[in-house]
């Protein structure tokens, strides 16, 4: 089964003829004319599905929080430049920590079997927060995505707040230069 297509609609009044033939004023999502196609491949008649509003968010905003993440990436202090390899790295430390992670638990038969999943769990997700206690239990966090599809506009706006705000007190600037600097940047 393909991946489905987002497929824009617009909500209008059309007629609709019901089994008795009688024709029925009502509201409906129609896709635009250019969608339509795609539409009648992935949704078949009369089947049920799920709408979802998508807010779009501002790409010059997106644009600001990566060059300020890049900045700040550029400007950590030498102590701490070894555990950030990467801007990326960066950014996901800083997302678990603002709270904007997920975290599974997995209750394991000794401790060699957790050392042995939180090895491969590594190997998997270099930048996952795994921690081992009471020598059995893996605790993995995981940054959300920020990615356009499964973060929308408040929780994007609201995580890169966050970030930058941990970002200044990382490299030691003053409260407001990364939100500042960040607008300077797009």
């Amino acid at each position: 089964m393909s991946r489905a297509q987002p497929i824009a609609f617009i909500w209008r009044e059309v007629d609709v003829v019901e089994a008795d033939g009688e024709v029925v004023r009502t509201r409906a999502m129609v896709p635009l004319p250019r969608y339509r196609n795609v539409a009648q491949r992935q949704f078949g008649e009369g089947g049920e599905h799920v709408l979802e509003e998508v807010s779009e968010r501002s790409m010059a905003s997106h644009n600001q929080y990566f060059a300020a993440l890049k900045d700040y990436f550029d400007n950590l202090p030498e102590r701490i430049q070894a555990r950030f390899p990467t801007p990326e790295h960066l950014r996901k430390f800083l997302l678990i920590e603002a709270d904007w992670f997920d975290e599974r638990e997995f209750e394991m038969e000794s401790e060699r079997h957790a050392k042995a999943l939180a090895t491969y769990i590594r190997t998997e997700d270099t930048y996952a927060r795994i921690a081992v206690r009471r020598g059995k239990t893996v605790i993995v966090r995981k940054a959300k995505s920020q990615s356009l599809k499964a973060m929308g506009k408040a929780d994007f706006e609201a995580s890169k707040r966050a970030v930058l705000e941990l970002a200044e007190q990382l490299v030691g600037v003053p409260r407001g230069v990364a939100m500042k600097n960040a607008g300077r940047a797009a």
